[in-house]
């Protein structure tokens, strides 16, 4: 398996506030992407906050790499919700931090069983078989409206409310997580981004750069450049997986 991950501060904002992690052995892959709110006071303290959790539970695993499924989803959901409480924490200390969160999308892939839990509008997708699936529901205002069907999909692209969350790390001590589980196929490639990929680039065009990319830096790479040549509005970050039961891309 191919693991690899990038960030960029884009075109406009004046520090990247995202972060990533991605890191794999023989068994196991685990791949993070944090998404420090932009508008808020320190969102790349709360997104590296988040990361180094990432980075705890990783470094855990090398004691206890034979966790059960249940023991896995529970595992996963704890990352999310220590994240949280390290940021409120953090932002108790220093008034110029109040109000600091960040979306989390952390997927835990052994063998071929996905668990992904997820908080915010970072997104996982599957690419397998030509089809391109979004593994994951945005907590974001303009979802439940585009859900309620109170807008139209062609009305969401410039919707003035779709960068409102619903749901993000750091915010409330009171914090529901999504739990996913998914099957993926050999040859699949998995990808984790921020929205500022998605909100430039379409899930057809990221499925179109993995299928025609050779290798995953050269997908995050394209990806990237995609994203900035359209504007680059925000920070872009790309967490990227391969070669899952020994295929490439």
């Amino acid at each position: 398996m191919q693991v690899y991950s990038l960030s960029n501060r884009g075109m406009e904002r004046s520090r990247n506030e995202d972060s990533c992690f991605a890191e794999a052995n023989a068994d196991y892959a685990l791949l993070v992407v944090a998404d420090g709110m932009g508008g808020h006071q320190a969102g790349n303290v709360a997104s590296a906050l988040a990361v180094e959790t990432a980075r705890d539970f990783w470094s855990d695993l090398a004691g206890n790499s034979s966790l059960s499924a249940e023991e896995t989803r529970r595992a996963l959901e704890k990352l999310i919700l220590d994240a949280n409480r390290a940021i409120i924490a953090e932002a108790a200390k220093n008034p110029a931090k109040k109000g600091m969160g960040t979306p989390l999308t952390a997927g835990f892939l052994r063998g071929e069983r996905l668990v992904i839990a997820h908080v915010g509008d970072s997104r996982a997708y599957r690419i397998c078989n030509g089809k391109i699936e979004q593994l994951t529901k945005d907590h974001s205002l303009l979802e439940q409206l585009l859900n309620s069907g109170q807008i139209e999909p062609e009305e969401a692209e410039n919707h003035p409310q779709r960068h409102v969350l619903t749901r993000a790390v750091g915010i409330d001590d009171r914090l529901e997580v999504d739990i996913y589980e998914k099957e993926i196929e050999t040859g699949s490639v998995l990808l984790f981004c921020t929205d500022g990929l998605t909100n430039h680039v379409n899930d057809q065009e990221i499925k179109s750069v993995c299928l025609e990319q050779q290798d995953p830096q050269a997908v995050a790479e394209s990806l990237i450049d995609l994203a900035n040549d359209r504007g680059g509005h925000d920070n872009i970050t790309v967490v990227i997986a391969a070669g899952i039961g020994g295929q490439h891309l």
